[in-house]
């Protein structure tokens, strides 16, 4: 055996976690300590020079050397999380899903992969993804990458009952909400930021058309996501709702909520919340007779409207 060959076993060692010992690597490869001592050297030198996100030291309770890694790792509780957030999310395709976890896991050491494995083993099993059957992940990664240099792209677009489009878009902005990756983008034909569901789109391609907007067309997805539910736009507006349920679950819906009066006896409080009208009065009609829009009086009469198309139903 070869010098070279002798060093990438050691290595493999290394990088699978085991504790090497001198003497025994001198036993195994029939060569002396000397050699083994040079051979972690060019290692070492090896790791250098490569930049490498590892340190190898000497473990003296141990009497051997460990590979350990200089990069900021993350937690085994982190990824039981994520992989815990990914799975009920439902929203990638049950061999993206597989990919997905089986990546995250392979952050961790393997003892903390074992760790992690009987505790997510039955929410795998039952994964039970959304209808669309659409791989996402490339195209999230296209599409970001469009985002970041600005690029202008065209797209076959599937609408919502299967009519097919071609549209010439902007990519802003990539947004996870209920289940689904939207891209918004800015289209020039209609002047207006416009929602895309990514996995109904069917072929994308770049463009040499020139789009530009205004600074007041821009996206700012972090602003956005403050202020739109549902993924539904419509009129950006303040509004008042009286409300009589867990008072939590509406200041985490819409984080731009304050308690601005309260009604002890009635067990109600009086909320206000800057939001995009569509998405809010999604969410308010989910909240049956716990909620009472108090204003603007627009909204509270589309509302009322709304309930009377509701109770015509019946």
């Amino acid at each position: 055996m070869n010098a070279a060959y002798r060093q990438l076993t050691i290595f493999q060692l290394l990088i699978s976690q085991h504790i090497v010992n001198k003497a025994a690597l001198a036993d195994q490869f029939q060569v002396s300590l000397r050699v083994i001592q040079r051979d972690l050297s060019q290692i070492r030198q090896f790791i250098a020079e490569q930049n490498l996100f590892y340190k190898l030291v000497y473990r003296r309770q141990f009497d051997g050397y460990q590979l350990i890694t200089t990069q900021t790792s993350v937690s085994k509780q982190a990824v039981l999380v994520l992989i815990k957030i990914a799975l009920a999310s439902r929203s990638l395709t049950t061999a993206e899903m597989t990919q997905t976890i089986d990546g995250l896991l392979q952050l961790l050491p393997l003892a903390d992969q074992q760790e992690i494995r009987p505790i997510i083993k039955n929410e795998r099993f039952y994964y039970q993804p959304v209808h669309h059957g659409q791989d996402l992940l490339a195209n999230i990664w296209e599409l970001s990458q469009f985002i970041t240099q600005q690029q202008a792209v065209t797209i076959t677009y599937q609408k919502q009952h299967r009519e097919i489009v071609v549209r010439t878009i902007l990519p802003e902005a990539i947004i996870f909400s209920e289940y689904y990756f939207y891209v918004i983008a800015y289209n020039a034909k209609y002047d207006s930021n416009l929602f895309y569901r990514v996995d109904r789109i069917r072929h994308l391609q770049t463009t040499s058309q020139a789009i530009t907007r205004t600074r007041a067309q821009r996206v700012e997805d972090g602003e956005l996501r403050r202020l739109l539910h549902y993924m539904q736009p419509g009129k950006k507006m303040t509004l008042q709702f009286k409300f009589w349920g867990i008072v939590e679950a509406a200041l985490d819906r819409f984080p731009t909520a304050t308690v601005i009066k309260e009604y002890p006896a009635e067990k109600a409080v009086l909320i206000e919340a800057t939001v995009f009208s569509w998405g809010a009065k999604m969410w308010l009609l989910s909240q049956g007779a716990n909620v009472q829009v108090v204003a603007p009086q627009s909204f509270v009469d589309d509302f009322q409207a709304e309930l009377k198309r509701m109770a015509d139903r019946y």
